[in-house]
């Protein structure tokens, strides 16, 4: 067969909204909120520099089903950059952008072809007049679809590569709408070489075996819950063997940046030690937001320092990033730091209290706030590793307020 390269992306969220940050300084702000669109553009760049044979977008290219005008037209001028080059793209839309919302439509270039149907349909990739390639995918006509739709697809021509598009989720994960459920045998079953998923925004390879079957993850994260690099897969297929890569593609990176108060003699050496931190981070090269959280032992004379004072030492560092091209922004300060002479003479009721926070069940708490309909709209479910930051955070809370009242 012919060698094919392409790239493997989903998730692309363009246009989020980032409610909650609105208060930051303006550049700052501003830079964030148009970091989803500066990641697509450093994709088709890479799509350019390597001469890809097309893109893949397995769904949610936009953030909402009432796609905005602007989003729209910017990824038809990154389609028409691509045209230009002689390189296709194939799109599927998931449950955030999905078929069924109102916006205004706009006609895409040629070498856009949208999977428009609610089962698995064929689309075929010619190279040199010969047709190396089918490709299989559906469109969510719905924001939920929950049938699964991976036990449909069956490879239907004589191309020697087959390739299978699905925004869902793997039966039996934690933390998401179960959209479009499957099965790592519904996937063999089909008779693909390759499995393009989206959804799940922490990229994952599924398989590594044939066939390869890998979540790319979002090309730009939006929250403290999506750490790390954010990009995409660059994909080459030579004599039917894959190859695949990561490549960032973020143009903002949010990570935890932890520090160990312990050793700290004063608070100019604490301020020392943030300053390290962000140093690390600074040198990844891109704009960083922070959770900074301050951990290990209570030095004295932290202990006898006014209250507020971590407020101020977070004010001081967003002050002084707040006019830089590459910031590292610390958007919020948690105190973890544990003030031992406190925290092991409890009175009894705060250590069972301790106890039941560790022991407790958070499904009956959060029912209601899963029924209601904006959250279902907007947010996936908690997963068990989110459920038990939620604990942490509530024992966190608890001991700031035992230090307050020098219980």
């Amino acid at each position: 067969m012919t060698d094919l390269t392409f790239i493997h992306a989903a998730d692309l969220h363009l246009d989020s909204p980032f409610y909650g940050i609105s208060h930051l300084p303006e550049p700052i702000f501003a830079r964030i909120k148009e970091s989803t669109f500066k990641s697509v553009k450093h994709m088709i760049d890479a799509a350019v520099r390597e001469n890809v044979d097309f893109i893949l977008l397995a769904g949610d290219l936009f953030d909402e089903a009432n796609r905005s005008l602007k989003a729209q037209l910017f990824l038809k001028k990154q389609f028409e950059r691509l045209r230009e080059c002689g390189i296709s793209v194939y799109v599927i839309f998931g449950n955030h952008d999905h078929l069924g919302g109102e916006w205004t439509p706009i006609e895409w270039p040629e070498n856009v072809h949208i999977f428009s149907s609610a089962v698995p349909e064929e689309k075929s990739f010619y190279k040199e007049g010969r047709r190396i390639a089918s490709i299989y995918g559906f469109s969510y006509q719905a924001r939920a679809v929950t049938e699964n739709q991976a036990a449909r697809y069956r490879r239907s021509t004589d191309a020697p590569f087959h390739i299978g598009m699905l925004h869902g989720t793997l039966s039996g994960s934690e933390g998401h709408d179960p959209y479009c459920p499957f099965t790592h045998d519904d996937l063999v079953k089909s008779g693909m070489d390759y499995w393009a998923l989206g959804h799940i925004h922490k990229r994952q390879v599924l398989s590594a075996e044939h066939p390869a079957i890998i979540y790319p993850g979002n090309t730009q994260a939006r929250h403290m819950k999506e750490t790390g690099d954010k990009g995409y897969y660059l994909v080459r297929v030579t004599n039917g063997d894959i190859f695949y890569e990561f490549q960032k593609a973020h143009d903002v990176l949010w990570e935890k940046a932890a520090v160990d108060v312990t050793g700290a003699k004063n608070m100019t050496a604490l301020f020392q030690m943030v300053e390290d931190a962000f140093s690390k981070l600074r040198i990844k090269g891109s704009p960083v937001c922070v959770r900074l959280v301050l951990q290990g032992r209570a030095p004295e004379w932290l202990l006898e320092a006014p209250k507020g004072t971590l407020d101020e030492l977070l004010e001081a560092f967003q002050e002084q990033e707040a006019e830089e091209e590459h910031f590292v922004f610390p958007l919020s300060l948690d105190d973890e730091i544990e003030n031992e002479a406190n925290l092991t003479n409890l009175d009894p009721f705060f250590g069972g209290l301790f106890a039941d926070i560790d022991r407790g069940d958070l499904s009956d708490v959060l029912e209601g706030l899963e029924r209601h309909p904006v959250y279902r709209r907007h947010a996936d479910r908690f997963s068990q590793e989110e459920l038990q930051e939620i604990k942490e955070q509530a024992q966190i809370l608890l001991k700031r307020q035992l230090k307050v009242l020098e219980i």
